[in-house]
């Protein structure tokens, strides 16, 4: 009995929050989060937030089910893959105020390097347009993630399961435009691989097995290669899967998939930059500390998994040096850098990484110097 009355209470409560336009607006942009469609989301979100003075708050059923509220959060994330990190911060940093949750927390710790000089925001601010950045951290932070080079990447073509070639292709050309436009990667030029392929005699089967994709990445010099697949359901559904696959140790990195509910351009277009955006937040930018260095090239590095490191992951460890000004109006333009060591991550736990340099550049690196992810 008391059972029944409970999943009755449920039900109420849950038909009485359908039937609100802050409910429905939110739920909608919860699903335009899922389906990768950010700019839809945030114009629901936002609108959720405007028509609800209860914002990011649990509605709760005898403490046992519960309807998830949280508008900001899911907001963050929408501006997040739109690019928009410092808007994103501000939502996740308010939601983690109001009601903290680890989704809200995996993506703050992906921007950690902005987090500095973003001020939070004030209740039902939806302005786009972000507080202008002191120029001195600014600076600081561009010369930060020019440090080294990023993530040497060649995506192979995407092999064709029950699909036509063109749609492969399409794939192939929109995912090269998408990662390209990320600024987050080196892409190997379409046109060089194909040539590479061709010699090789692999250009056109777009059958290449893990082992074959990293002896070609390592032959070509890039860090990783991206194999894929682009399949058509009898619905006219397309599933796009792709894996990162490091050419050192012809691992697996990163797997992710993405889905068009039909073959047409623009939802093919759609569901390809979703995989890309995927596929980058599984690869951040990410920056810390060595907090412990050994003779033998054992490392160990002050962020983790909550960060968002990842095992196999390749980064670049440097000294800071002195500031660089402008000679005539002082203004600090940034610091020189030296590069010491690439490492690799071997080990990932919640708060810290344990990694190995992959040359002998081991000697070289001391407690207190800084690394980048590539």
């Amino acid at each position: 009995m008391r059972a029944k009355v409970i999943l009755l209470s449920l039900v109420l409560v849950i038909s009485a929050m359908a039937g609100e336009q802050w409910f429905r607006l939110y739920k909608e942009g919860v699903e335009a989060v899922q389906n990768g469609k950010y700019k839809v989301a945030v114009a629901k979100l936002t609108a959720a937030i405007k028509a609800k003075d209860r914002e990011t708050k649990k509605i709760r059923t005898y403490g046992m089910h519960f309807i998830e509220y949280y508008p900001h959060r899911e907001l963050g994330i929408a501006y997040y893959n739109l690019g928009r990190k410092k808007l994103a911060f501000k939502h996740l940093k308010r939601s983690m105020r109001l009601a903290p949750t680890t989704r809200a927390r995996s993506y703050l710790n992906k921007l950690a390097g902005i987090a500095d000089d973003v001020e939070d925001e004030p209740p039902l601010a939806e302005k786009e347009a972000p507080k202008p950045v002191r120029k001195k951290e600014q600076a600081k932070k561009q010369s930060l993630k020019l440090v080294g080079e990023r993530l040497g990447l060649a995506i192979l073509p995407f092999e064709n399961k029950g699909a036509s070639r063109d749609l492969g292709d399409i794939v192939l050309d929109k995912m090269i435009t998408a990662l390209v436009n990320k600024e987050r990667f080196k892409i190997l030029e379409r046109a060089q691989l194909e040539k590479i392929l061709e010699e090789q005699q692999l250009g056109q089967t777009g059958i290449i097995d893990v082992n074959t994709a990293a002896q070609i990445g390592k032959g070509i010099g890039v860090d990783a290669m991206i194999l894929g697949s682009v399949a058509v359901a009898q619905n006219g559904s397309v599933s796009i899967d792709a894996r990162v696959i490091d050419t050192e140790s012809a691992k697996i990195i990163v797997a992710q998939d993405a889905y068009s509910r039909s073959t047409s351009v623009q939802s093919v277009k759609e569901a390809t930059q979703d995989l890309a955006n995927k596929l980058t937040s599984n690869l951040p930018l990410l920056q810390g500390f060595v907090i412990q260095a050994q003779a033998d090239g054992k490392l160990m590095l002050d962020i983790g998994r909550q960060a968002g490191l990842r095992k196999g992951m390749k980064c670049i460890v440097y000294k800071e040096g002195k500031e660089i000004k402008h000679p005539v109006t002082g203004e600090v333009l940034g610091r020189e850098t030296s590069i010491i060591a690439p490492i690799i991550v071997e080990e990932v736990y919640d708060k810290y990484a344990v990694a190995r340099t992959v040359n002998s550049a081991a000697a070289a690196i001391s407690v207190g110097d800084r690394f980048i992810t590539k």
